[in-house]
């Protein structure tokens, strides 16, 4: 193992004493002369028709500056995911309860709110559809008749199966004829909102040259960018996107949301206009994720081996395709070698609000049904549930879904890590159970560029277009100084913008640290090797015999034959290269799995179905950790984000009209940490052949395995297997007393009749 100086030592968030000063500047924080206020009104009807939309007497209320509708946007649809099919607002029709139809901007938020209050809004309802069960049936109602006609791709089957996606391998007939044991199941999991701190907020202001300048709370800047071109007609070298701090997004801030209100507004009144979302609109109007239900059919020979499986899901996208289905076919088998399957995924239309990115969209949903259901079969077969999975993990040479060959990686070891931690397997004293879960994921890629420049006095400039989620600049800011020998306060990371840094992609994905760290890497090599070959002609030696440390580069087989970067630095001013920057770009990386093993014990009261999780250990492949204490931080915030999503989050939302019934913390039931128990972290550490040093991605798998590995401890303490989620007191309770709980059920026929 090299002996690192930066990498695999806890360093404190380059941004910690901006954020700890409060001097670190948020959206909501940008405050332009004469800048006014915007607010939305959004649609009261499910599905409806607008006949007409009167703004005059909200026009007429003093100190409204302007009043825009849908018709006040360029004729065009876009998409956040791989369909346009959507207006910014809302002009002929709506689709779900809370899509905009028109904006305000007053001087200040309370003459916003009166305005909104005066524009009235005539609507003819149509027939409306919310369970995506019904939906996906030909004898529903189309939500999108005209859905051929969008551009994009994803298109299936017609009607509200919006896409559909399939993966095949082997004979899963003959694979079923050759088993001795056959388990089929559906699940069923819960609409949920990402819990971001920070609200939506947005400052958008048209420069004196005419160029709109937007403030946004965004993680995907060029993205915003792009959608904004789109959809205000304006060319892309117009806009520019600044990505200020944001108190996290999980997902939902990669794309276009509300920045195109205030900068219509901005543009027609002449003046900065600012948005930001209240905490009731966050559930309203920016896309959570909504149910997942999936049917699961499984051959598995008596000794234990998985011979053939058989997955459908249907993943309700509300009123707009956003993130799609594909969790729902890439992670339809799990961490397991299974020669022969079969994996349909449907994504399909609703008159609800809209399904965005959450975590690895879809995955957890995926992993609570296939690991619940490994649970079921390990149980069945008499096998003890982690001896069932060591004996069908992937191993390296296996082929994954998507066809890649599995490289090395540390599957094997993180179960074997949480085994030996937990003391596997054991029983608990009556009403204590033990669970565990494993969760697959893959490290992200994506457009990833860097550019490093060496300053005059040797410390270095790092400028990147990715914006900092969970401190990911400290890691990049690592990566750069190891490569160059630098100490971490000898790296600055540069602001930026949309005009001033490279292209790249959003941060999101589990991208960052392994492609745009990657990008990072090079950057520095691409520096350092201009470093080396200005020291060469200095110090007379050729630049294979230099190395590059502790701020100076030196003859390795004399080091106190020297010299500083600052002198190199000055020196290259004045040198036929001209000043040393070093630049990289990449858009793809290879594949490079990520594997997480969760173990919970959990205490449930038989009298009332209250579960209460006393231990929670998770081990992780995360290849080389480039910072540990914040691979830490991402570890432990999935973990809870997973027992949150197991034990009692859960967006209400009316079965009639498709409405969100709690929008509120007080009604939204995020965990708090006195119902956290210490989370035990194991960094098992298998290097990957491409990622930076090594390292693979961390943030998302976490999030994956906590309502599974509950789910399954409760089978063990009760003796009673819950398929729908959350994993309540009350749904606990009803199954320890012998009621029905899958209220949700997946007719495979059915849905074998859409193909």
């Amino acid at each position: 193992m090299p002996d690192f100086q930066v990498l695999g030592k806890s360093h404190i968030r380059v941004d910690a004493r901006d954020k700890v000063t409060g001097r670190a500047t948020y959206a909501g924080d940008v405050y332009l002369p004469g800048m006014l206020q915007c607010k939305l009104l959004t649609s009261t009807h499910s599905h409806a028709r607008i006949v007409s939309i009167d703004t005059s007497s909200a026009e007429a209320l003093p100190g409204v500056r302007c009043v825009i509708t849908g018709k006040d946007y360029p004729d065009a649809r876009f998409g956040s995911g791989a369909l346009k099919d959507r207006r910014i607002m809302a002009t002929d029709e709506v689709f779900y309860i809370g899509e905009p139809v028109a904006a305000v901007a007053a001087d200040d938020e309370v003459t916003a709110v009166e305005a909104l209050g005066l524009i009235k809004v005539e609507y003819q309802d149509l027939e409306k559809v919310v369970d995506p069960l019904a939906a996906i049936s030909p004898k529903s109602a189309d939500i999108h008749p005209d859905l051929e006609q969008y551009e994009g791709y994803g298109f299936a089957l017609g009607g509200n199966n919006c896409t559909m996606l399939d993966a095949d391998r082997g004979d899963v007939d003959q694979g079923f004829k050759d088993s001795d044991v056959i388990v089929e199941e559906t699940y069923h999991t819960q609409p949920i909102s990402q819990g971001f701190l920070e609200p939506m907020a947005c400052v958008a202001n048209v420069e004196a040259n005419g160029r709109l300048d937007i403030y946004a709370s965004t993680q995907g800047p060029y993205q915003v960018r792009s959608q904004l071109s789109s959809v205000l007609d304006m060319p892309i070298s117009n806009i520019k996107v600044q990505a200020m701090e944001m108190g996290g997004g999980f997902g939902a801030k990669l794309r276009l949301a509300f920045e195109a209100f205030p900068a219509l507004l901005a543009i027609k009144t002449g003046r900065p206009v600012k948005l930001v979302n209240t905490r009731e609109e966050t559930f309203t109007m920016n896309g959570p994720r909504l149910e997942t239900n999936i049917y699961l059919k499984t051959g598995v020979t008596k000794d234990g081996r998985i011979l053939a499986r058989e997955a459908r899901s249907v993943f309700d996208v509300g009123a707009y395709l956003g993130a799609g289905p594909n969790s729902g076919v890439g992670h339809g088998l799990g961490a397991y070698h299974i020669p022969n399957f079969k994996l349909r995924s449907y994504g399909v239309y609703t008159n609800k609000i809209y399904v965005g990115s959450y975590r690895a969209s879809g995955v957890a949903d995926m992993t609570f049904a296939t690991e619940s259901h490994t649970d079921v079969i390990a149980h069945k077969l008499g096998m003890d549930p982690m001896e069932f999975r060591l004996k069908n993990a992937l191993s390296e040479g296996d082929t994954a879904v998507s066809g890649a060959p599995i490289p090395k990686n540390g599957l094997r070891e993180t179960m074997d890590a949480l085994k030996e931690r937990m003391g596997l397997p054991k029983k608990l004293e009556e009403g204590h159970g033990v669970g565990i879960a494993v969760g697959e994921w893959r490290s992200g890629s994506g457009p990833s560029t860097a550019s490093i420049s060496v300053n005059e006095d040797g410390t270095v400039s790092l400028l990147t277009g990715s914006t900092d989620i969970s401190g990911s600049d400290t890691s990049l800011a690592q990566i750069a100084a190891e490569s160059l020998g630098l100490r971490m306060d000898q790296v600055v990371v540069a602001k930026r913008d949309t005009d001033m840094a490279p292209f790249t992609g959003p941060s999101g994905g589990s991208r960052i640290v392994y492609s745009q760290g990657k990008a990072v890497q090079n950057a520095a090599e691409d520096a350092k090797a201009k470093l080396l070959d200005i020291a060469a002609d200095r110090l007379g030696v050729p630049a294979d015999a230099l190395e590059c440390s502790g701020g100076s580069v030196y003859v390795q087989d004399n080091p106190p034959q020297s010299v500083t970067l600052g002198q190199l630095a000055r020196a290259s001013l004045s040198s036929r290269g001209g000043p040393i920057i070093g630049t990289a770009s990449l858009s793809s990386m290879p594949y490079a799995p990520v594997f997480n093993a969760q173990g919970v014990e959990v205490v449930v009261d038989k009298e009332t179905g209250q579960v209460r999780v006393t231990r929670f250990v998770q081990a992780q492949d995360i290849g080389k950790a480039i910072n540990p204490m914040g691979v830490e931080g991402q570890l432990e915030g999935g973990a809870v984000q997973g027992i949150g999503r197991a034990l009692s989050e859960e967006i209400l939302i009316d079965k009639d009209t498709g409405e969100v019934r709690n929008p509120s913390l007080a009604t939204y039931l995020m965990p708090l940490a006195v119902d956290m128990p210490e989370i035990e972290n194991i960094l098992v550490e298998v290097p990957s052949e491409d990622g930076p040093f090594g390292a693979r991605a961390v943030a998302e798998s976490p999030g994956f395995g906590p309502p599974a590995a509950i789910a399954n401890a409760i089978y063990d303490a009760v003796g009673v297997r819950i398929k729908t989620l959350p994993l309540s007191a009350e749904r606990v309770l009803a199954a320890i007393q012998g009621c029905d709980t899958d209220e949700y059920r997946v007719d495979a026929d059915e849905l074998r009749a859409q193909e």
